[in-house]
């Protein structure tokens, strides 16, 4: 369980193998080629144009993507649960190139996809045109001539509409007003005396076609020689023409527009069932994808490499374990001179882990964190239990743990995910089992859920004894245990600090900068451990506390002493050194800054229990003998507020439990810094490829 070491690579080889020898390392995924600029071109050397291929593939590569997602959206096959985190399908190198050799036959496919797309997009736009049309005209419905008819020989029509609902008495009421005031203004305007009494209304003869809230749709007739008074009177009462008038009576548009209407959705529906039937094809298209994906990914190595008239160059690492079978590989399959060596002092290497399951599932956090420099060690085996077990230690319901455990025992056998999702499974099934474990530790099974059913429904309660203490009852108790743990915590980042130095020849600064901070820590801590083990485990005392005391001062003053003396050991001049030595002991102001912040463990494993508590109490609120709306009532609040709070505390936990080991753990021994392992491979999502043995 370490960083593997690696070797640098150097392979020459003849132009025309290029394509062959790039995918052979994309399906071997176990080198890190190093990339290319434009600083390593020469006269002789070159890089090889790949833009114009890969914005071709990049097109190609949306276009499967659109295709996928088109059928699956229209498709009524449902997936497999959880099928998000189910591992890719695993193809020979036979199977596969069966299967590249339909490429052509399913990019038709998703040309005929795309084209119907564009069809339902194209029909959707024109029924929603249409039905604005439709829905301009359905108010003219019942009028029988033309909206454009302007009238006989002596008559004029007018058509239009108002923004005001209108009866056919108050139109002719509003029309009058209208007249005389536009007459009377008229008047004025030239001079004259305006007389009421002989003001003639011009005849007219109106019809409302409709009428609503907003709108008063009308036809008008009236003789020609009154048109213009008539005209301009309805305009004064805000008359609009309309924009579109048809030349027929409106019920003849009217059909047209519907049945439009109907051959777009007729058309639509049509375009959604033959998406749905290339379903079948599906397997096909993501194939098709991944194959895609495979070929950016060779073209971008491609991009990548240096050319000369004859020849490529491809330099990068990769993991001392794989180098044999990478050279045995490519050596008897091409001509090609391979190179390899140990890394330089200046270079930067790729770092890759090498753990177990146990471990292997928290190498993300390292990853999020910073990947190790070259002078540092692999934290994950350092960090691994303590991540799950203080993860336990904040979530604490062994029913929540249980949920998490079946959870992702289900995933793992069922869909058999991989890499990262596959990681991730097995961290929260740690996790899953440390949370059942202090779960137990505390007595909190959905809080209080079984002394609460037990006693609600049948009437005899049956409480889940705590195995160690009750938080809630103890939470001091609670407060000393999460202090101890993180000294041990603390403890065991020194003691990688100390480990590291050593590995790197530092063996005097060990002794000096973390020798004498655990003479230190030890003097404390045996001088408070008959109190700890008081408040920890009443009952049981120390007999010799006294003589321990004497003990653990003496252990603490001597380390102290040791810190003074060699903290400056580096500094020049007695005056530094004076200096520096005491400066080293100020550092025990960050330690027990770092200490405090563990009291996150009790305040989150403390919340978590009283939570559950409260919820299982909102839902007994009920005292009714009825089991009927008892028990549909209780079981109602306990899925919710159980469910929330186990997803705010999981999360509460994991984000706590990720910042104890960025800020109090790796600041102990860790500098990061450095650069992951990224090898070469297929990055596809449903088919892996693998090299046929």
């Amino acid at each position: 369980m370490a960083i593997l070491p690696m070797k640098h690579i150097e392979i020459i080889a003849m132009q025309k193998d290029a394509k062959k020898i790039v995918e052979l390392l994309q399906r071997l995924g176990t080198v890190d080629v190093t990339e290319r600029d434009t600083a390593d071109v020469t006269d002789d050397l070159s890089l090889f144009p790949t833009r114009t291929s890969l914005n071709q593939l990049e097109k190609t590569s949306q276009s499967i993507s659109h295709a996928i997602s088109l059928v699956e959206e229209y498709s009524t096959e449902k997936k497999p649960f959880l099928s998000g985190f189910a591992g890719r399908e695993a193809l020979s190198l036979d199977e596969f190139a069966k299967r590249a050799d339909k490429i052509d036959e399913t990019m038709k496919v998703v040309y005929d996809i795309e084209a119907l797309d564009r069809k339902i997009a194209s029909e959707t736009t024109v029924r929603t045109h249409t039905q604005h049309q439709l829905d301009a005209i359905l108010p003219w419905e019942k009028l029988d001539i033309p909206m454009q008819y302007t009238g006989s020989q002596k008559t004029s029509c007018i058509v239009g509409q108002f923004a005001d609902p209108y009866t056919d008495a108050s139109f002719y009421e509003a029309f009058c007003q209208q007249y005389s005031a536009m007459k009377e203004s008229e008047a004025v305007l030239k001079g004259k005396t305006f007389s009421s009494e002989e003001l003639v209304i011009p005849a007219i003869y109106s019809e409302i076609v409709y009428t609503a809230g907003d709108q008063t749709c009308i036809c008008i007739m009236t003789h020609k020689k009154d048109y213009e008074d008539v005209l301009a009177t309805l305009r004064r009462m805000s008359f609009i023409a309309p924009s579109d008038p048809t030349k027929h009576p409106p019920e003849v548009r009217i059909s047209r527009l519907r049945n439009r209407i109907k051959e777009a959705t007729e058309t639509i529906a049509d375009s959604r069932k033959k998406l749905s039937d290339y379903t079948e094809y599906l397997d096909d298209l993501y194939f098709l994808s991944d194959y895609i994906v495979m070929r950016q990914d060779k073209y971008e190595m491609l991009g990548q490499l240096l050319f000369s008239k004859k020849t490529f160059i491809l330099d990068g690492f990769v993991a001392a374990e794989d180098l044999e079978n990478v050279e045995k590989t490519l050596t008897s399959k091409f001509d090609l001179v391979f190179e390899s060596r140990d890394p330089y002092d200046d270079e930067e290497v790729p770092v890759k882990f090498h753990n177990n399951d146990f471990t292997s599932a928290v190498e993300d956090i390292v990853e999020s964190y910073s990947a190790p420099s070259r002078t540092d060690i692999d934290p994950n085996p350092v960090m691994a239990f303590f991540y799950y077990f203080f993860f336990g230690m904040m979530l604490s319901d062994a029913g929540y743990g249980i949920l998490m455990m079946l959870g992702t025992l289900f995933v793992l056998k069922k869909r058999k995910p991989e890499g990262n999702n596959r990681k991730n499974m097995l961290k929260f099934l740690f996790c899953g089992m440390a949370t059942t474990f202090w779960g137990f530790i505390y007595g909190s099974f959905f809080g209080d859920v079984v002394g609460v059913v037990s006693e609600n429904f049948f009437h005899h309660r049956v409480d889940l004894r705590p195995i160690w203490f009750d938080p809630s009852k103890e939470p001091m108790r609670l407060l000393i245990l999460s202090f101890v743990l993180g000294l041990v915590h603390i403890l065991l980042g020194l003691g990688a600090k100390f480990y590291r130095m050593w590995k790197n020849g530092d063996k005097v600064g060990a002794f000096c900068e973390v020798g004498c901070w655990y003479l230190v820590f030890a003097g404390v801590f045996i001088f408070i451990l008959p109190m700890l083990t008081g408040l920890l485990f009443p009952g049981y005392e120390f007999v010799l506390g006294n003589q321990l005391n004497n003990i653990g001062i003496g252990i603490a003053i001597a380390g102290a002493a040791g810190l003074i003396l060699t903290g400056g050991r580096e500094s020049k001049g007695i005056i530094g050194k004076i200096i520096g030595g005491f400066a080293s002991i100020y550092g025990v102001t960050g330690f027990f800054s770092d200490l405090l912040s563990y009291s996150r463990l009790m305040a989150l494993g403390l919340v978590t229990g009283i939570v559950g508590s409260v919820a299982n109490s909102i839902g007994t609120l009920y005292k009714g003998d009825l089991l009927i709306i008892k028990l549909p009532l209780f079981l109602f609040v306990f899925l919710f507020f159980h469910s929330i709070n186990m997803a705010i505390s999981a999360l509460g936990a994991y984000v706590h439990v990720n910042r104890l080991q960025y800020v109090e753990f790796f600041t102990k021994f860790y500098d990061g810094g450095g650069k992951m392992f990224r090898p070469f491979t297929g990055n596809t999502k449903h088919f892996k490829i693998k090299e046929d043995n």
